[in-house]
């Protein structure tokens, strides 16, 4: 008797982040991908298969553009409309993710409440039962074939976001949940096929003794049981097949983000005389869907339509005007319009001595004349709150050498690169920085200099307060920053400072009520027009060789443009 065999089409997007229309709000023009164009993906592959799909998800899809802006905090729908809209869709499961954490539990409770299918994280622990603050796994029945699939997400999470926020939860080690969960779920589900679904990057990012941020490869490498990996996090438009330290291989697999492309797993499974699962071969593509359409995507279009325009004309608000351009690629070569109007702001709101501010685009900008609300996405990427810090000046300092070591190297000559740069992993016939350019703190408050000759520790040299006081590295300091840097994100106050979480704690002064992008709405409308100019409070010295490395490294970095 010849073995039957069973068909089963798994669907994967992950890191959507906002993106659920085929439309960009920030530039108001069409857009690429959008969850529009997975529907009509989704949709035309269901009524191929109409028995065999699973469209899973990897998290972070309530944070991002305008729209997810729009419907987490001034929507006043009952509904979640992204739950609703990945109802519609017909998601089967999805991790949650860090940035659907930070939009705070009355946000993302309500959406998980309002999906039809389950959120999973079974390394997010509720400190009050010891159990799973969301459902560990999902057990899927297809063509008479047992699938599990097992959540988890990065535990950076205290490190980047406010307790506040995810009170109530404890996030475990991916790799030590791995290993429990899969044992727990193979021992009392008994299934045929097991995926672990990763809201964590491949590999790199942060590493502490408190936390890894991106568990992929360990996971795949030393946790046995595992017949398929689907991660996020890391942006990557990736597929790799690892092998364990048993000998098993085990694909892992990344669509990337923003919904430009799904990833498509074919399995096919061998069952025996018996009715078991025999074995199984697996087939897997990344598929663009940036300019799909057919009718299902029309349907999709038709039945959001409301929301659509809902966004649309919150976006389109404007809210003051700009007498000159405000560009982002200044901030990486010296005090720029961009950080310093950022800058401001934080000063403004949280009454400190200084702030600290990074670029959150790689390459972006403001054109002079009027700005609207979609502008201030470009200004501001993130719904950060304000934290207000004591430092003393000596940490400060170190803070500011750890940050320009990781956005600047040490020249010898006038030849030499000035900025940390190297190939794009995404596309590697393109230059990019070698580090996050969210971790490229400046100060505004302070009078300094940044000297590219010398050598991490040797950087910085720190004149005066803006205001003309002499500054003192033994004196203390209010200092205004993000809540993913004033909860250690980035390294910059626990390696550069040298704080411990309990002490960075300990110097709270003050949170900020609402998020910055709320203020810096606030402050456009009430100033109404702006000249955005930089202070030129801090330059890279000797001038002569940086201002011959920017005229060299821009055209590198960004072309003519």
């Amino acid at each position: 008797m010849t073995e039957e065999t069973k068909n089963i089409k798994i669907i994967f997007t992950t890191d959507v982040h906002g993106n659920y229309f085929p439309y960009d709000f920030r530039h108001e023009r069409w857009g690429k991908g959008s969850l529009q164009r997975v529907h009509a993906f989704v949709a035309k592959a269901v009524q191929e298969s109409p028995a065999n799909t699973i469209l899973i998800d990897g998290g972070d899809m309530l944070q991002g553009e305008p729209t997810a802006y729009f419907f987490n905090y001034i929507s006043e729908n009952k509904h979640h409309k992204v739950a609703d809209i990945c109802n519609f869709i017909g998601y089967d499961c999805a991790v949650i993710g860090n940035h659907d954490i930070e939009t705070g539990h009355e946000i993302f409770d309500k959406f998980v409440d309002e999906c039809t299918f389950p959120i999973l994280g079974a390394n997010a622990i509720n400190i009050k039962t010891g159990e799973p603050y969301f459902e560990p796994y999902k057990i899927f029945y297809r063509q008479g074939v047992k699938i599990a699939v097992i959540g988890f997400i990065t535990p950076a999470i205290p490190h980047w976001i406010p307790k506040e926020i995810w009170t109530g939860m404890r996030f475990d080690d991916i790799r030590e949940s791995a290993e429990k969960w899969i044992k727990i779920v193979k021992e009392e589900e008994e299934p045929d096929f097991v995926i672990c679904l990763m809201h964590s990057g491949m590999e790199e990012g942060i590493v502490t003794e408190e936390y890894k941020e991106n568990s992929v490869r360990d996971v795949a490498e030393n946790v046995d049981g595992i017949d398929l990996i689907l991660y996020g996090h890391d942006h990557s438009n990736h597929m790799e097949e690892i092998t364990t330290k048993s000998g098993k291989n085990v694909m892992c697999i990344n669509p990337g983000c923003y919904a430009y492309s799904v990833a498509v797993i074919d399995i096919e499974f061998r069952i025996d005389e018996d009715g078991h699962v025999a074995g199984h071969d697996l087939n897997a593509s990344l598929n663009y869907i940036g300019t799909l359409h057919n009718l299902h995507s029309e349907s999709y279009k038709r039945h959001f339509a409301y929301a659509f325009n809902e966004v649309k004309k919150f976006a389109t608000e404007k809210i003051g005007t700009f007498l000159n351009r405000v560009d982002i690629t200044d901030a990486y070569f010296g005090s720029s319009a961009y950080i310093d109007l950022i800058q401001n702001l934080q000063l403004k709101v949280s009454g400190a001595d200084i702030s600290f501010s990074a670029p959150l685009f790689f390459n972006a900008s403001i054109e002079a004349g009027d700005i609207k609300v979609s502008n201030l996405f470009n200004l501001y990427r993130f719904e950060d709150h304000l934290y207000t810090l004591l430092l003393t000046g000596k940490e400060i300092k170190d803070y500011l050498e750890m940050s320009y070591a990781s956005w600047t190297q040490q020249m010898k000559s006038e030849d030499d690169t000035m900025l940390l740069i190297s190939p794009m992993k995404s596309n590697p016939s393109r230059m990019g920085f070698k580090n996050f350019i969210f971790n490229f703190d400046s100060a505004a408050g302070l009078n300094y200099e940044v000297d590219v000759t010398k050598p991490e520790g040797e950087k910085i040299k720190v004149f005066s307060l803006q205001n003309g006081k002499k500054f003192d590295e033994n004196e203390l300091y209010s200092v205004a920053m993000t809540a993913y840097r004033a909860n250690g994100g980035g390294e910059l106050l626990t390696k550069g400072a040298k704080l411990t979480k309990e002490e960075m704690d300990s110097r709270i002064m003050n949170v900020s009520e609402h998020d910055i992008r709320f203020y810096l709405l606030e402050y456009i409308k009430e100033l109404g027009t702006i000249n955005p100019q930089p202070q030129g409070h801090w330059k890279f010295v000797p001038e002569e060789w940086a201002s011959k490395a920017e005229a060299r490294e821009r055209l590198i970095l960004f072309g003519n443009n």
